[in-house]
Order: structure tokens, then C-alpha cells, then sequence
């Protein structure tokens, strides 16, 4: 057992320690190094064997005090993982042991030799996530220490011996590799692309590392980074792996962020491809300080391998015709991804009985992928101007935004997607008052528009499906919304006589509460959501083809 050098540091209460070291490490750190029980707390004694290990902890941490705290923060995460005191298990693993802790770790099937000992790096990476980031600033990343060259060659060749995982490495599918020597192995490479865009040079020595960071990523997410459930997911994720390199699907967690969201009363709310929830400390492993999130949506989204080839190993032999192969998988995956956002969005919005202006604003998007060990992420700087008012979500709100997220993940048409992205727009993005007027009556358009006299039928239709008893009230509507389809109209083809910024203002706001009570009311009214498109669709409303509720 290392001691600090420091007599009366050693001679001194380890008691006294614990909020130094609890300023350092975190207190989930010390309760999983030091054995400590759940009731445990500061003040409490400690036994013989945890007294030595804070000690040795207070130690390693005085190697580093000069430091700033993200590198005092990395070393320590780096060096715990590191097998110094023993040579079998990681500086925290053993000072675990010492303390009467478990170490044991899940058995995988008989001769899984890959999964035996991504297992036991996985074990002794474990503490490592646990320790505190640092506040200041936003440090991303895992950590990995590879222990002995003798047991990474076992785990090079049990990749490339792996009936499944040979196959990120195409170059070595047909070589033996209990004939490759260790510092080949240290080479083995490959070019992979995923269609979530993620890509480019690919190597042996870093699967390991990407597998273990991204299940814990993916505990985070989860909201379950406890041992049991971050060595299960080591599992998973090895057989994500598996399953992406024979060239099937995995499904991954893709997280979206929001802003202009308000979550009281509940902490998560579970909806049918994924969950909604507040953002929690644990995001930390890969949230970015910047932006301002107020809420997390987290989907289940199918990813896989869009090309697999061979690394280039010269000019001649160059990467360009492999990325070109992937352009097409890139896009579809987007555009998929994309439809899945704003369908959220959109039920998000309907759901809000409140205002027709709710708007979850999205900043940032997170691809958790288990063969690789950071987040694919981009996001928006700062905060994002926006018109739209706060989506509130509360319990009393949990069911209805459940029921509007079925719905319309489920049942919206390709057919009313322009009307989707452009309601969208015009609550949330549109900082101009006429283009937002311009958005909402385009969504008017791909509700019910065809020629010749659009406005007439627009307008018409509209007004039969939201005043589809009262005759009046139909009347005085179908002028309203025809003078809104003016003051449009106006606006896109360069009116001499302008309409003043009230006006724009105005209809523009009436406009969009229109196109939200109209997408609500096709909801209500399923044929007409499975009309084949807006002519169909104006048709039989005009027409009296459908019974109106």
C-alpha cells in the first residue's frame, strides 16, 4: 500500500481528509473506492483498511495540486486506471479490494475471450467516471490505461479472430492473427462511416477506449451510471459493436437538447420511442456548458455502418471515393432524424392548450455511438432568439403530451410536412414578423391549397373545418382569414400599398393560431389526416365528403 511521505499527514485523523478529498475526487468516488456504505456520511469513521486508501488518495492528489483543475481532474481520472499497486486489476480497483469491496464482473459465454477482457478494463476504468468534473470549464472525454502489452495482443487478436468484429478492419479479414507481432497489431486501422456522419480513420488499439467511454455515455443518458448497470452496458454495447460490423442496425440513444422548456413536478416522462426528461449532473460526461438547456429528448434511433474499406496507405490511395459512397446514407439518416425532431416538436406544440406559440427550441444534437468513445455533437451558441412561448410540462400535462407524441410520431403524413416545418418556424425561428406570416399561411396552403381560386379554397376550407356547425361564425371567419391571405399575398408579391408592421404583426399571430387549430382539428378527424394531398384534402371538405367533428 503506497503511503503519502508526509508523517503527520499519515499520523493524522483520515476523517480530517474526507472533505479535501471530497472536494477532489467527489463523494461517489470515495464511496466506491473506499467501500463505504450507502448511510455513510462526512463525520463517520472508517475502518483500518479505508483510513490507509484515503491517505493514498490524499497522496496521488498532492502529485497534482499544482495544477489547474481540468488537468488535476484528467491525471487523477488517468492514474487511478493505471495498474501500479498490482499488476492485475487498476490503483482504484485494488484500493477497492483493499477495502472489502466487490470487484467481481459479469462472465460473458464460454471462450468470449474479447468480452472477458473488455470486461476487466471496463472494471478498472469504472472509478474514473465517477470522479468530479470540474465546474469551470467543460471537459469531455474518458479515460483508459492499457495494462500490459501481453494482454492487449490477447484482445487485438480476439477481435480479429471475432466471428463479427473482424470485419471493421477489412484489410485483415483473411490474415491470421495469431501471426500478426505486436507492433503490427498496434497498426491495424481501417476507414469506417457511419450514417450519422460520424467517420474517417479507424484503429485497433482504440476500440477498447471507444467502447468502454461510450457506455458510460450511454449510463448517463440513462440516467443509471451505477456498476451493475454500467457493466450491463458494456455488454450491450459489445454486442451493438457486433451487430454494426456484420453490417446490421443498432439502435442507439440520440439526444436532443431544448430550450424554452419548463419541466416542474416530474423528472422524466417516458414516450414511445424514447423519454423527455431535465437535464441531470450526470450529462455532464457530455453535455457542453454552453448552451442553455433547459430539457433533454432522448430517441432510440437505428444506426449502422455506411461503408467499411480498407485505409489508404499512400497519395494514390486516397479516401475521397469512400466518403463520396457514404454522401447518400448521411442524408437519409438526417432527414430521418429530422422528420423524428420535428414530429416531437410539433406534438410538444399541439399538446400546449395554452398558446398556439409553444415552441421547444432545439440547440444541440448528441449521437452516442458505442464504437465511438465521444459524442458526435453539434449545437448553437449562446441562446437562441426566439418568439415562441415556453412549453410548460408539468404532471397534470404528462398524458396529453404522451398522447399527442403517439399520435403524430405515428400518424403524421409525408403529405403535411411542409405545414409541420413551417408552423414550427413561424412560432419559434421566425424573429421577422412577415416571414412568420408568410410560414403560417404556406402551412394553410399544404393543408388545403389547390387552383384555380386558392385563396377561396384555402381560406374555404379552413373556415368549414373549424366552424363546421355555425354558419355566422363560418362567415365572419372565412373573411378574416381572406383578408390574412391578403395582407400575404401583399407582402410576397410586392404590394405598392405595404401593410403596416401592425398589421403583419397581427395577422401573422392569427395566422399561426389558425394553422394550429387546424392541425389539431385534422387529428381530431383522421380521414382528412390520410388524405392523399391538399387538393384531396380541400376537396372533400368543400364537398361535404367527410363528417366533420
Amino acid at each position: 500500500m503506497q503511503k503519502d511521505a508526509s508523517s503527520n499527514v499519515e499520523n493524522s485523523d483520515a476523517n480530517e481528509l474526507i472533505p479535501t478529498l471530497s472536494g477532489a475526487y467527489g463523494i461517489r468516488f470515495l464511496h466506491f473506492v473506499l467501500a463505504l456504505p450507502d448511510s455513510w456520511e462526512e463525520g463517520d469513521g472508517l475502518s483500518t483498511e479505508q483510513t490507509d486508501a484515503a491517505i493514498a488518495l490524499y497522496s496521488w492528489l498532492q502529485a497534482f495540486q499544482h495544477m489547474d483543475a481540468p488537468n488535476r481532474w484528467i491525471n487523477l481520472a488517468s492514474f487511478s486506471t493505471r495498474r501500479l499497486m498490482r499488476a492485475d486489476i487498476s490503483n482504484a480497483s485494488a484500493l477497492r479490494e483493499i477495502c472489502g469491496g466487490d470487484l467481481e464482473i459479469p462472465q460473458g459465454d464460454e471462450g468470449d475471450e474479447v468480452h472477458r477482457i473488455l470486461s476487466g478494463y471496463a472494471r478498472d476504468a469504472y472509478p474514473a467516471f465517477l470522479i468530479k468534473r470540474p465546474d469551470e470549464e467543460w471537459a469531455m472525454g474518458g479515460f483508459f490505461y492499457h495494462p500490459d502489452d501481453r494482454e492487449e495482443v490477447e484482445f487485438y487478436r480476439g477481435v480479429l479472430k471475432d466471428a463479427q468484429l473482424k470485419y471493421l478492419f477489412p484489410e485483415y479479414v483473411d490474415k491470421n492473427p495469431d501471426e500478426l507481432d505486436y507492433s503490427t497489431l498496434r497498426n491495424v486501422d481501417s476507414l469506417l462511416y457511419f450514417e450519422s456522419g460520424q467517420g474517417g480513420s479507424y484503429q485497433l488499439p482504440l476500440l477498447a477506449s471507444h467502447l468502454i467511454n461510450s457506455a458510460y455515455m450511454r449510463c448517463a443518458v440513462a440516467g443509471d451510471d451505477s456498476f451493475d448497470a454500467y457493466m450491463a452496458t458494456i455488454a450491450q454495447n459489445l454486442a451493438d459493436a457486433r451487430g454494426m460490423a456484420a453490417g446490421r442496425t443498432a439502435k442507439v440513444p440520440v439526444i436532443l437538447g431544448f430550450s424554452n422548456v419548463s419541466i416542474s413536478d416530474i423528472d422524466r416522462i417516458e414516450l414511445p420511442s424514447g423519454h423527455l426528461r431535465r437535464v441531470s449532473s450526470l450529462d455532464a460526461c457530455f453535455l457542453p456548458t454552453q448552451p442553455s438547456i433547459d430539457a433533454l429528448l432522448v430517441l432510440d434511433v437505428p444506426v449502422k455502418l455506411a461503408v467499411k474499406a480498407k485505409h489508404p496507405r499512400n497519395d494514390e490511395e486516397h479516401g475521397d471515393e469512400v466518403w463520396n459512397r457514404a454522401q447518400s446514407s448521411f442524408q437519409n439518416w438526417r432527414n430521418s432524424l429530422q422528420w423524428k425532431t420535428d414530429c416531437h416538436r410539433l406534438a410538444f406544440m399541439l399538446a400546449d392548450s395554452d398558446s398556439h406559440r409553444a415552441g421547444a427550441i432545439q440547440v444541440l444534437q448528441a449521437v452516442i455511438n458505442p464504437l465511438q468513445g465521444s459524442a458526435f455533437m453539434s449545437w448553437s451558441d449562446g441562446r437562441v432568439q426566439t418568439s415562441a412561448t415556453t412549453v410548460n410540462i408539468d404532471a397534470g400535462r404528462v398524458d396529453g403530451i404522451r398522447g399527442w407524441v403517439e399520435n403524430v410520431t405515428a400518424l403524421h403524413p409525408r403529405s403535411l410536412r411542409v405545414a409541420m416545418r413551417r408552423i414550427l418556424s413561424a412560432a419559434s425561428s421566425r424573429t421577422d414578423p412577415s416571414d412568420a406570416l408568410v410560414d403560417a399561411v404556406l402551412a394553410w396552403e399544404n393543408m388545403f391549397s389547390d387552383s384555380p381560386e386558392t385563396s377561396l379554397r384555402v381560406c374555404g376550407s379552413l373556415s368549414l373545418l373549424l366552424e363546421p356547425v355555425d354558419r355566422g361564425r363560418r362567415r365572419a371567419l372565412v373573411k378574416e382569414l381572406t383578408d390574412i391571405y391578403s395582407t400575404r399575398s401583399a407582402i410576397v408579391h410586392g404590394n405598392a400599398r405595404e401593410p403596416s408592421a401592425e398589421v403583419i404583426f397581427a395577422d401573422g399571430d392569427r395566422a399561426l393560431a389558425v394553422a394550429v387549430k387546424a392541425m389539431r382539428k385534422l387529428y381530431e378527424n383522421p380521414d382528412l389526416l390520410r388524405s392523399q394531398n391538399a387538393s384531396a384534402r380541400g376537396k372533400e371538405v368543400l364537398l361535404g365528403l367527410v363528417d366533420i367533428r
